[in-house]
């Protein structure tokens, strides 16, 4: 086939770090529709290394470079829409201007809506819905799953610690979606009371905090490195966030604590992770503990580990 028969697509997601990885198993359905296309995903700075592991295109574009300013009005165009590409965009569907500037410049233009609010359906079989990929549950969780990559980092922060080990993300990109502090300190000293180590994972939204449980930070890791430190955790506990998916995209065993977010809308398919609604509380600050209680956590946790001599040989491993 000569190069100017080759289809070229691209796929335009402008969503943040949970965003993607729900959208994950649409964004594989695109990719497999079009398999002998030259595609292109384009996404924000901070996801173009993550958009590489999964593995999704043949390149990955920065949306936040000089060259994509065209799309909201600037005056050269970016290279992923040379050749008129068959686009499917979540960035212009609730704006007209950018809609049309960007449709222009394609074969063929298909626009979506970044996932938001409540709604009838997870979010996952939303996106996977919305591209005419119907899939059950189970089938979107293993399309979302992530290899980690080999990760020098990862390997001394692990190298660091004494097994097994527990992550833990108290941070949230909004703060009432965050487990109040004391929770993680309970569910903390519960594991270092069985003798294990806690790795606290910072995420963007807590760039500027030091540890909140006074444990080491992985903090300021590139995504496939942050994803290889979850990969290799015992037992992962994590607020509804972006980095709790990711845990779950690697296989993670773990929970995942929900407040005023829906479980059933926006848990993790991926992995092993289990879902704990909140009771109770309304929407306050933070999650209370009077809402999830520590000890609720801790069951379920142990539970998650197995049975106790199942416990007691991951406990000392």
């Amino acid at each position: 086939m000569c190069r100017e028969s080759i289809e070229r697509v691209a796929l335009i997601f402008p969503g943040a770090l949970g965003d993607i990885l729900l959208a994950l198993p649409a964004l594989r359905a695109l990719r497999a529709r079009h398999a002998n296309a030259r595609l292109t995903v384009v996404v924000s700075a901070p996801l173009v290394t993550l958009a590489r592991l999964a593995g999704i295109a043949d390149e990955v574009a920065n949306l936040d470079a000089a060259s994509s300013a065209w799309v909201f009005g600037g005056s050269l165009p970016p290279p992923w829409l040379a050749g008129r590409p068959t686009l499917y965009s979540w960035l212009g569907s609730g704006d007209p201007a950018v809609r049309a500037r960007v449709a222009q410049r394609a074969r063929a233009a298909h626009f979506f809506a970044i996932e938001r609010g409540a709604g009838p359906e997870h979010a996952a079989a939303a996106y996977a819905r919305a591209v005419g990929a119907r899939a059950s549950l189970a089938a979107l969780g293993d399309a979302g799953r992530l290899e980690p990559p080999p990760s020098p980092a990862g390997d001394r922060l692990h190298a660091a610690l004494r097994a097994p080990v527990l992550a833990i993300h108290p941070g949230a990109g909004a703060p009432r979606k965050r487990w109040a502090v004391g929770g993680f300190v309970a569910v903390a000293d519960w594991w270092r009371r069985h003798g294990g180590a806690v790795l606290e994972v910072a995420g963007p939204a807590e760039a500027a905090s030091g540890s909140l449980v006074g444990t080491p930070l992985a903090r300021d890791l590139a995504l496939p490195d942050l994803a290889a430190v979850l990969a290799r955790a015992t037992l992962y506990v994590g607020n509804d966030s972006g980095v709790s998916h990711l845990a779950g995209a690697v296989g993670a065993a773990g929970a995942v604590l929900f407040g005023p977010t829906q479980a059933r809308r926006w848990r993790p398919l991926a992995g092993r992770l289990t879902p704990l609604e909140a009771v109770g509380g309304g929407e306050p600050a933070s999650i209370p503990l009077s809402a999830l209680p520590p000890a609720r956590v801790i069951a379920a946790c142990e539970r998650i580990l197995g049975s106790r001599r199942e416990r007691a040989v991951a406990l000392s491993s």
